[in-house]
């Protein structure tokens, strides 16, 4: 049976080795991964809401200022993604308190958070100047023995697929920022599907303790 071509794709245009459903999956985990289509429509639901004189000059600012950093170029990193993350002391249940930040786990099991933006300014006749991001050190977070997880419910957070950790802080951590909780910090995050949600829990799963 041949495997039927995604819309507006052609065959020449799948990669040698995969098949057209491969491709598919891989474009669906590339996307999931960098989380863009919650990112667009985030960006297009700000854009309806203002409806500013230039949409175009608006989302040029909305992607400079808002986009996650390029992933750390570290052979010490075991997994690379995109989340969502809840802003210190911020409502999760507010859409504006969440945003995307490139989150990466270490081979010291240590989980890494950048907030790293680019400085992004308009100028008075129009148009915008965009300096590169800066580069501060993540927040760090050991995920040592003890490091829990769980999915959030609907009434808990108001992005899908949201869950929380609960952390040591390491040195370089917001430590006021975060919930206290039993001597640790809980750490709000979102994935854009089940599936880079259950990924990231993989992960984590090492070092939680198990109630039995």
């Amino acid at each position: 049976m041949t495997e039927a071509l995604p819309p507006t794709m052609r065959e020449e245009e799948v990669p040698v080795g995969l098949n057209p459903r491969q491709y598919a999956q891989s474009l669906d985990s590339y996307m999931d991964n960098h989380q863009i289509q919650p990112f667009v429509q985030e960006m297009l639901s700000e854009v309806f809401a203002v409806l500013p004189e230039d949409p175009y000059e608006y989302m040029t600012h909305h992607l400079a200022s808002r986009r996650p950093v390029r992933p750390p170029k570290d052979d010490t990193i075991l997994a690379c993604g995109v989340l969502w993350v809840l802003l210190p002391g911020g409502d999760p249940m507010s859409p504006e308190q969440w945003r995307l930040r490139r989150c990466w786990l270490t081979d010291k099991a240590v989980l890494c958070v950048s907030n790293a933006a680019a400085d992004v300014e308009r100028e008075v006749g129009g148009g915008v100047v965009i300096s590169p991001p800066n580069d501060p050190a993540p927040q760090e977070y050991p995920l040592e023995k003890g490091a829990t997880h769980r999915e959030l419910e609907d009434d808990e957070a108001c992005k899908p697929f949201a869950f929380s950790i609960a952390v040591q802080p390491g040195p370089l951590a917001h430590k006021g920022d975060k919930e206290l909780k039993n001597g640790r910090w809980i750490l709000q995050l979102a994935a854009s599907s089940e599936e880079q949600r259950s990924d990231w829990f993989s992960l984590f799963a090492p070092f939680k303790i198990s109630s039995g």
